[in-house]
């Protein structure tokens, strides 16, 4: 996990990585985000003997113009190392994500053997009009970064979310160009599933939830719907719940716990 060569990672940003016992959990961050989201649930796992690794995407953690220069690609290379990380060190290994992590989560799931997958907010559907706009018109604009609106901001504040005020829009065009490929990925995931949701997120997102429960290949699916989550689930006022459900559903599917 490497640090852009031109930027400082943001004190609190930087990727986490626990050994413990030969069960392994890949937690990954969202778009703009940093590995701090996912490190609440990574901290408790760990405490439960499961190795944990939160990597840090490139571009995020340092300046938003570092974000500019990369894509899912660059993204996905970063999430395959961090599994690979954990797959010299476990026998057995849960792989999941927040929002863009989710993303990432799901697009590795349909193309690897994994012992079991955890969904956070991802989407799976193009947020209407904005993202087929960035498909049709983003690479005219890729070099602006966005303010976010009022309502994401204000929750990053309230809950201390470490992530940018802006995004780029090149970025968030490639992330839309993953989240149709995604779609495609679905009936390719048959691992156990686990889908978290938050029903205080975006209408699109809480659909999403929906389009990846029906349209996954998995006999063992869960869908679990949170009253009082916002977007960032793992570090709004469920977030205990959180911890717990994802602990309880790998203890389920494990062999070894």
């Amino acid at each position: 996990m490497s640090k852009e060569k031109n930027g400082t990672i943001i004190p609190g940003a930087e990727p986490f990585y626990i050994e413990k016992g030969k069960v392994g959990c890949l937690l990954c961050h969202g778009f703009t985000g940093t590995p701090n989201e996912v490190r609440k649930v990574g901290e408790y796992l760990a405490s439960k003997d499961i190795t944990v690794i939160g990597p840090r995407l490139p571009g995020h953690g340092t300046t938003v113009n570092e974000l500019k220069t990369t894509d899912y690609k660059d993204w996905y290379q970063e999430y395959e190392r961090a599994y690979q990380k954990l797959a010299n060190v476990c026998d057995e290994i849960f792989i999941g994500g927040l929002s863009l992590g989710g993303a990432l989560t799901l697009h590795f799931a349909a193309q690897n053997n994994v012992t079991g997958v955890i969904s956070m907010a991802a989407p799976a559907k193009l947020k209407q009009p904005e993202m087929p706009f960035l498909l049709a018109f983003g690479s005219i604009f890729r070099k602006i970064a966005v303010k976010k609106n009022k309502k994401e901001l204000a929750g990053q504040k309230k809950y201390n979310i470490l992530a940018y005020k802006k995004y780029p829009i090149g970025s968030a065009r490639s992330l839309s160009k993953l989240i149709l490929k995604i779609k495609k990925d679905l009936v390719n995931i048959t691992a156990p599933i686990l889908i978290i949701q938050g029903l205080l997120d975006a209408r699109w997102l809480r659909v999403s939830s929906l389009i990846i429960f029906d349209k996954v290949s998995s006999d063992d699916k869960e869908l679990v719907l949170l009253r009082e989550s916002p977007h960032n689930l793992t570090e709004g006022p469920e977030v205990d719940n959180v911890q717990k459900t994802i602990y309880q559903f790998i203890k389920r599917k494990s062999k070894n716990l």
